[in-house]
Parts: C-alpha cells; structure tokens; sequence
C-alpha cells in the first residue's frame, strides 16, 4: 500500500515496464506461439498487405495487382520491416514465421511502454499517484492488453500513439471551474495532440470519428470564448487531416475519389444492411449477406468499367456503400437497433473470451453475428476450457463487475447527488464530477461507432480511462471523501 504513494522514478517506472513484457512473452511463448494463435481474423489482410510493401509494390494485392484501400499502410509497414531482415519464405502466412516472431516480440517490448503511460495519463486525470499506479498495474495484466500485444493486429500498436493523444488533448481544454493555463500552451499541446492521433489513424482509421468527436468536446464543453473555441478546433483538424492526407492524395489519383479507409461500407453490408434484410424479407441471414455481396458485385462491375475508361481504379468498398445506404436509410429504426445492440456487446463483453475461442479452435475467423448471453454463458460453462484458462475468465468477471459497480455508483455520486444537492458538495465531488464530464464523452465516442460488430477488443482504447472513472468511485468509497 506505501508503494502506490511513490512518486514515479526510473526504479519503479522500470520494475512495471519489465513485468509487463514479462507477462507478455511468457503468455506469447507458452500459449499463443505453439499453436499459431496470433492469427486473427484480419491478420491475413495485414500480411498480404506487408508482402506486398516488402517487395516494393505498394499497398496492393498480391493475387490481381488491385489496390488495397480496405487497410491503412501503418501496421503492414511495420510487420514489412521484419519481413525484409528475415525474407519472404512464401505467400502462405504460416512459412513466415521467423519474421512475425520477431515482430510481435519486438511489438510486446514497444508496447510494455503502454502501462506507463497509462500511468501518466491517470495523474494527469486525477492527481492520485495510487489510482495512477493501480490503473497502471491493471494494464499490465490486464487480459485485454495482454493479448492484444501477442496478436498481428493493429489495436496494441496504436495504442501507443493513442495514450499521448489522450494526454495532450484533456491538457488542451479545460472546463468551466477549472484552473486552465495560457493559451499558446493550450494550442501547443492541441497540435501535438492532432499529430498523434494523426499518428494512431495511419493504423486504426478510426482515428477520423475520434477527430470529430474531440471538435464537438472543444465545441460544447471548453471554457474559452466561442472566437478561441473555433480557433482551437480549426488548428487541431488542420494538424490531424494534413498528417494523413497522403493517405488521401493516394487514393484520389488511383480512384478519382477522396477518402482514406471506406471501411464503412463494407461493415454497413456485411454487419448491418444484411439484418435489416432479414427482418425484412425473410431470408438467413447468410442468404442475406449472399444478396448483397451479389448486387455489390454485379454493381462493381460497372463501375470498374466506368472507372478504367478515365484511367482509374474502382475501390469496390463504396460500391457496398451504395448498396447497404439505401437499405439503411429506408429502415433506420431497425438499423439504429442493430448498431445499439453491436456497441453494448463491446461494451459489456469479455476480453476473455478469446480464450475460449482459442480453446475451441475458432479464433482465426469471425462469425457473422454474436451473442452477448451466449458469449458469457461460455465463458462459464465451456467444458474445452482449461482450468487456467477458467481461472483468468473468473478473475476478468469479478474485474468487469467491480469496474461497473464503480461506474454505475459514480454516475449518481458525481452527476445525480450534486444536481439533488444543487451543487451543494465537497471539492472531490465537484472536480471529479468535471473530471467524468471531461472523460465520458470519449469512452462514449469511441464505444458507439462500434455498431457494425461489437466485441470486447473494441473498446480495448478506452479501457483505461473507464478503469479510471471506476477508481475515483471506489477512492471515494474507501477515503470516505466528504460529500
């Protein structure tokens, strides 16, 4: 209990950074190397994409020579830096094993770094060295991470460039009641914080909703006048979109069209539009996901064509735009239940539960719909699990229930209580109730745009800062702050 009063040093800040890669490798060596578990779902998009870079033909498939647009270039960059040291055995992922050895080796020291940032952001959120320190220590063990940092997928890596964004963000705007300093500091650590989700979007094109989403933050909640409000959200767009408009000058000269990840139309066709299809008409849902990518192909087609005669390429992901949109905004009440019910499923699933994917030997592929109930009855009952494997399961269970507990608590604490009391409350109580203001909307942003399939490994770039709203909670609860 003195340690989580230490101010942060070499000693202990190293102490942490070596646990966490510890844990890492030994999970990676003993569990997750032996059996090729590291390949996910979407792993195969990625080494496609890195064979591709290796041998100095862009981002482009390897079997027709067609551009990739559906992958932004920075992990298949990264995983092509150790596909050149240790050469391309062949096509087939699993003769490359040398080379995505050392890359997720080297992945999980880059990203033991994670927990001490994470211990950096929750001083800077909270000014408790014990709530940092045990935000910090949870990261390091904590399933999610763990995991995430042994697979060949994006969501470890930017995570690195998404903790500073953090960092320099909630510095970069302060609410009313609160202390805020100069503004040319303010917009410094605003560029900074445009640079690095710029940084975490080359990897995770999600970065875009994010960048909206921090504007109307800006917008609604800083305290500065409306003239230096409108200043602050221009400088940080600006920052952002310059950061990744290569990205989008690559794409408009190969297609004649700007974007930079048409991600959303693939999901919308793949996750969403089919269910309305089946509510609708009747059909399986597989059959309903069949017609779909039919007409996208058939529509394709035709484009493609109308593409090649001016010179240019077809990414076919919009043409799934314009075949899932319509259906969307034809019945948006059944769309808008779809995507609500996919983002409490990242919202309240089990990290863990890839175990039992793992131990069932279906973690190498996604099924076209989920359910919440059924994940968590497996969980608890799936007779393939080891017993290891079941203790980890159990201890995230009481970690989800403990976190939600605080949260739930914190809202009426924090929010409801004061609003009774007309603000009538301690100073703990109003500027970690400015705090939960300052932080929910982002753990919210980054949560709903996950509509098209949910699952845990989603929300795995907010998980600290919901384990940190939790800890104000039960901080209260223990020092029995004053209301």
């Amino acid at each position: 209990m003195k340690a989580l009063h230490y101010a942060p040093n070499k000693k202990n800040l190293t102490i942490l950074f070596l646990a966490a890669f510890a844990i890492r490798l030994a999970v990676f060596l003993f569990f997750i190397y032996p059996n090729e578990c590291y390949k996910q779902p979407d792993s195969g998009d990625y080494h496609h994409c890195a064979l591709s870079l290796t041998l100095g033909r862009g981002m482009h498939r390897l079997d027709n020579n067609r551009p990739m647009f559906w992958r932004t270039p920075g992990y298949p960059l990264f995983l092509s830096c150790f596909y050149k040291i240790f050469g391309i055995k062949s096509t087939d992922f699993s003769k490359n094993r040398p080379a995505q050895t050392a890359a997720l080796i080297f992945q999980m020291l880059l990203c033991s770094l994670i927990p001490l940032l994470i211990f950096f952001l929750a001083l800077l959120l909270t000014k408790s060295l014990s709530i940092s320190w045990i935000t910090a220590w949870i990261s390091a063990i904590h399933v999610g991470f763990v995991l995430a940092d042994t697979y060949i997928l994006t969501e470890s890596l930017s995570i690195l460039f998404l903790i500073p964004f953090f960092i320099f963000f909630f510095k970069s705007f302060y609410l009313p009641g609160q202390i805020s300093p100069p503004n040319n500091k303010l917009l410094r650590n605003l560029i900074m914080a445009g640079i690095c989700l710029g940084a975490f979007a080359w990897i995770r094109p999600m970065g875009h909703f994010v960048s909206i989403a921090s504007a109307i933050m800006i917008l609604i909640l800083d305290s500065v006048n409306w003239k230096m409000k409108l200043k602050k959200i221009v400088i940080f767009l600006l920052v952002f979109f310059a950061i990744i408009s290569p990205w989008y000058v690559r794409n408009y000269n190969i297609t004649g069209k700007l974007f930079f990840c048409p991600m959303f139309g693939l999901y919308l066709n793949t996750f969403n539009a089919p269910k309305i299809i089946r509510a609708t008409e009747g059909l399986p849902l597989r059959e309903s996901i069949n017609k779909l990518y039919q007409q996208a192909n058939k529509m394709a087609v035709q484009d493609f064509l109308i593409a090649r005669a001016s010179g240019k390429d077809l990414a076919t992901e919009l043409v799934h735009l314009k075949v899932a949109l319509p259906i969307v905004m034809k019945h948006p009440f059944l769309f808008l239940k779809d995507w609500l019910t996919e983002s409490c499923k990242t919202t309240f699933d089990l990290y863990s539960y890839q175990l039992v994917d793992i131990a069932k030997g279906t973690f190498y592929y996604d099924p076209p719909e989920e359910f919440l109930t059924e994940k968590w009855a497996e969980c608890i009952y799936e007779k393939k699990v080891s017993p290891l494997m079941r203790f980890v399961i159990y201890l995230e269970i009481i970690f989800e229930l403990l976190k939600w507990i605080g949260l739930l608590l914190g809202v009426f604490i924090f929010w409801l209580f004061p609003l009774i009391k007309r603000l009538n409350v301690s100073d703990y109580i109003k500027q970690t109730g400015l705090l939960w203001l300052k932080v929910a909307p982002m753990i919210g942003a980054f949560i709903i745009m996950t509509g098209g399939f949910g699952y845990a490994r989603l929300r795995l770039p907010v998980e600290a800062l919901m384990v940190i709203l939790s800890l104000t909670t039960w901080y209260w609860l223990i020092k029995k702050e004053n209301l």
